[in-house]
């Protein structure tokens, strides 16, 4: 074989060879590019799906995440059929209301529903953020009663902030565009596991979210009941300490209320002390003693927000009285007003106690005439 043939098959192979190198890499190619199609395609299904949007709602709340929380839970249609049941819920065991009143009130809970929806949105927020419940300002219509309602007795009694989350048992599809999710929770006090109904709707971009809690109604049934049940228990177990202190509070009251009418007119210097030693020495002393006897005793899990109630009307009572003897014995306006300010919370937050006893609407009613 001559020089020239030679060069020429050795041309030809090379050709051949780059032709099969070339085809090798369009089939890697090729391959890859599929892999990356079905890649892509299970990705998007996966990052689509209702079960990728409660594992990041999981994260979500672990990290605090409010855009990501946000994005899969629809509040403003989830939560107005909760408001609703909740406050249904409030005269299940009424006996006292009639017929009309009760639509008055429902017509009166309906009007100031948007308030309190939005409300209820940015206190979620705040505790998703700081994991503390949201104290209002003086400025906000939710403020202590400034709507005919104690928003954060309401709140507590819709059990919001006293879920935790366990697991997603099953998601079962309805259709196309929902799903329903079983998801076991616990209540905190008392850890009783209950499966919550969670429906996902898909919405316009393709995202699953949260829209509706199909039975939050039993959820709040059942826990509510037990509550009542620890509640009670806790008032049978207190009742004997509760008259003895009730009564030594009414006969010191009775006391200083004598000492008090003694010096009513301009008293003097050494009778304003004599009034705030009776203060220090057997009022303070004596609901201190209370107080103690509250923060050692040990609570049926249930009745845990009615000793915390109790157990902030006393810390007011006491700052009040203290308060009070200040202004009293240095004739101090400033203290005095203080002492008043206290006193009122002290009463108000006595008003809670009575109606989580008397298991009374966390609403005060409007006037029907």
């Amino acid at each position: 074989m001559n020089d020239d043939k030679w060069q020429r098959t050795v041309a030809k192979r090379r050709r051949q060879r780059r032709i099969q190198n070339i085809f090798a890499c369009f089939v890697v190619l090729l391959v890859l590019l599929i892999l990356s199609i079905i890649g892509g395609y299970y990705y998007y299904q996966r990052t689509n799906s209702p079960e990728y949007a409660l594992e990041e709602l999981q994260t979500a709340f672990e990290h605090r995440d409010i855009d990501t929380i946000h994005k899969y839970v629809d509040l403003k249609t989830l939560l107005p059929p909760n408001y609703k049941i909740l406050t249904n819920d409030i005269f299940i065991n009424d006996k006292i209301y009639t017929e009309k009143e009760h639509s008055i009130y429902q017509t009166f809970y309906a009007l100031i529903e948007p308030i309190i929806i939005d409300g209820t949105i940015q206190s979620i927020d705040k505790y998703i953020q700081t994991g503390n419940w949201q104290r209002f300002n003086y400025d906000s219509m939710l403020k202590g009663r400034q709507l005919g309602i104690d928003y954060t007795e309401l709140i507590n009694r819709s059990l919001l902030f006293n879920i935790s989350f366990k697991e997603i048992k099953s998601i079962e599809t309805i259709d196309d565009n929902s799903v329903m999710a079983t998801i076991l929770v616990a209540d905190k006090y008392t850890d009783t596991n209950f499966d919550l109904k969670l429906k996902l709707v898909k919405n316009e971009e393709g995202i699953w979210q949260v829209s509706e809690v199909t039975n939050y109604q039993d959820y709040l049934t059942m826990i509510s009941n037990l509550y009542h049940q620890d509640i009670n228990t806790y008032l049978t177990n207190t009742k004997a300490d509760l008259d003895r202190n009730n009564a030594q509070f009414k006969q010191l009251q009775n006391e200083f209320i004598v000492l008090a009418e003694n010096f009513k007119n301009n008293p003097s210097s050494s009778q304003r002390a004599l009034l705030k030693s009776f203060i220090d020495n057997k009022i303070v002393p004596t609901y201190q003693d209370w107080y103690n006897y509250l923060q050692s005793y040990q609570i049926p899990t249930g009745a845990r927000h009615l000793h915390e109630l109790r157990m902030e009307s006393t810390t007011y009572t006491i700052q009040a009285w203290k308060a009070y003897a200040i202004g009293i014995q240095d004739n101090k306006p400033k203290d005095l007003a203080k002492a008043e300010r206290l006193h009122r919370k002290a009463m108000e937050t006595e008003q809670k106690v009575t109606d989580t006893i008397n298991n009374m609407p966390a609403l005060f009613m409007p006037t029907v005439d």
